[in-house]
């Protein structure tokens, strides 16, 4: 999409939000047929809306929303159909959103994290076929690493928990001693963020299917 439409798409994303019926209504046709129009190239403006800064809280947190629902569902007959579909996608698309949503990730002012949703949605189609093999350990980074922001951290906690709730456990198995450190590093009782180790502890109830051999261990 070229600056004009992504521009235009901002506006319609902050209408998803309107209490006028009429506009909302509008705004849903619009991102409808914006999907159904190409896929891959709307999924890849969203995602960088999403990542920009400069967008509005309202813009960053739809666009994170649209995305994510391009991705998932609560039926897990048309969930398996949507990730096949973003499989589908052209791997350079794919790329690019990743770094995108990887990037958002710690920049939102707003609670849950919409960045979060989107890496966790996209991993859970990714990591058990064997792609995006790096995220884990740079999300375990984002968490450990002195210098990360209480959001950073929050933010990415909330993805692992995500991953974790969702994602068929065996396929984290052979990572979770590095899930765990991240986890355990954000419940440390030095930890100066309430938000951090409340998603720190949330991730550790969402992981303990396949953390528990790490248990069992000790």
């Amino acid at each position: 999409m070229n600056a004009g439409t992504t521009l235009q798409l901002i506006q319609i994303l902050e209408k998803t939000v309107s209490p006028d019926k009429n506009e909302l209504e509008a705004a849903q046709i619009y991102l409808e047929q914006a999907a159904q129009t190409n896929l891959p190239e709307f999924v890849r403006t969203l995602s960088d809306i999403l990542y920009h800064g400069g967008n509005s809280p309202v813009a960053r947190m739809a666009a994170g929303l649209q995305l994510k629902n391009t991705l998932t569902s609560k039926d897990p007959a048309v969930k398996t159909q949507y990730q096949q579909r973003w499989l589908a996608f052209p791997e350079e698309t794919r790329a690019y959103v990743k770094t995108n949503i990887l990037a958002a990730l710690g920049t939102e002012n707003n609670r849950p994290s919409s960045a979060a949703q989107c890496v966790a949605y996209v991993a859970v189609a990714e990591l058990p076929v064997g792609q995006w093999p790096e995220l884990i350990g740079v999300m375990v980074n984002n968490v450990i690493d002195p210098t990360s922001t209480e959001m950073m951290k929050e933010a990415t906690l909330e993805g692992m928990g995500y991953i974790c709730q969702d994602i068929e456990h065996e396929v984290l198995i052979a990572q979770s001693n590095q899930i765990l450190t991240a986890i355990i590093h954000g419940m440390r009782q030095n930890e100066p963020s309430n938000h951090v180790r409340l998603a720190a502890t949330t991730a550790l109830l969402n992981s303990l299917e396949f953390t528990r051999a790490n248990f069992d261990k000790e």
